[in-house]
């Protein structure tokens, strides 16, 4: 009953934007949840889609609109009141959402999707193996593990997420690459934070790998997998083929679909706007990979192909 009332109470503060003939946009600022909400303004339930965004944090886009469907840009970190840090984010922040939609009478609560980018892929994709309320999965640029919190310093040997506020096995750093990585910050160098990762997959013990493997086969529904070849975030395009794998073993293969954009990096965002080949952080440079026109070309394929494949499974 208190939930029923508090989710109601939530409902009612979050007041609706009508423009003519625009969509219904609402703005949740009410903790846990912070999200931008979009549906069309009319009478109809329509399928949704709940949005993740990667390291960028915050609310992704500023709030994507799907044409059709009802969209919830919803942030986990980034942004008060949530936290600043992927650090041990709640796997219920989706849980949350997915309850919020359910309540709502412009939704069919039987055709909600997830689609994340990036950090949020992995995020994705441990939620609907978790909630089965999530029919359909999308994801660009993933990790088929749970990695360590990416702080990148010394405090990193911590999950990014829990559950049942529980941190969730996870891949440790390396902390040799660790050490490198702080280097390179310090002298203002190029980096490239798939090294980190490669080398902290190929140091964990095959008992670490096993418990942070997330369990793709638990999914019911279709998957999406979309990945650059010259990622240099994380290995996206490995992450692809291990997630195929997994569900393939599992027979439940049969509609989903994967995707390797050639010479295309990694794709942090939704909704078709390109990523940089290279990008500036503190006193240091990143490479996420790929070339201008690569990039380009694939952020607005990984679009389309998102779309097209919501319109076929929800």
């Amino acid at each position: 009953m208190l939930a029923a009332l508090a989710f109601s109470a939530l409902i009612a503060a979050a007041a609706p934007v009508r423009h003519p003939g625009q969509p219904i946009r609402i703005d949740l600022h009410e903790n846990p949840l912070v999200a931008t909400y979009v549906v069309p303004d009319d009478e109809a339930r329509h399928p949704a889609v709940i949005v993740l965004g990667g390291m960028e944090g915050g609310v992704p886009g500023g709030g994507l609109t799907l044409q059709g469907y009802a969209t919830l840009s919803l942030a986990y970190f980034g942004t008060a009141p949530l936290p600043q840090a992927v650090e041990e984010i709640p796997v219920e922040t989706v849980t949350r959402a997915l309850d919020w939609l359910s309540r709502r009478a412009d939704v069919d609560p039987t055709r909600i999707g997830i689609a994340g980018a990036s950090k949020g892929a992995e995020l994705a994709l441990i939620a609907a193996a978790r909630d089965a309320r999530i029919k359909s999965v999308a994801v660009i640029s993933p990790s088929a593990y749970v990695w360590f919190a990416p702080t990148y310093d010394n405090r990193s040997d911590h999950s990014s997420w829990t559950a049942n506020n529980a941190s969730l096995p996870f891949v440790p750093a390396d902390r040799g690459a660790l050490a490198n990585f702080q280097r390179a910050y310090e002298s203002g160098g190029t980096y490239a934070l798939r090294q980190i990762y490669d080398a902290s997959l190929a140091s964990a013990s095959p008992a670490s790998v096993a418990g942070a493997t997330i369990p793709v086969e638990r999914i019911a529904g279709p998957i999406l997998c979309v990945a650059g070849d010259d990622d240099r975030e994380w290995d996206s395009t490995g992450a692809c083929k291990a997630i195929a794998q997994r569900r393939h073993a599992a027979h439940l293969d049969g509609r989903d679909q994967v995707a390797t954009e050639p010479d295309a990096g990694h794709m942090l965002e939704l909704g078709g706007r390109p990523s940089p080949d290279v990008v500036s952080a503190g006193r240091m440079k990143l490479q996420l990979g790929g070339n201008a026109p690569a990039n380009a070309r694939a952020a607005a394929d990984a679009w389309t192909r998102t779309l097209t494949f919501f319109a076929r499974t929800l």
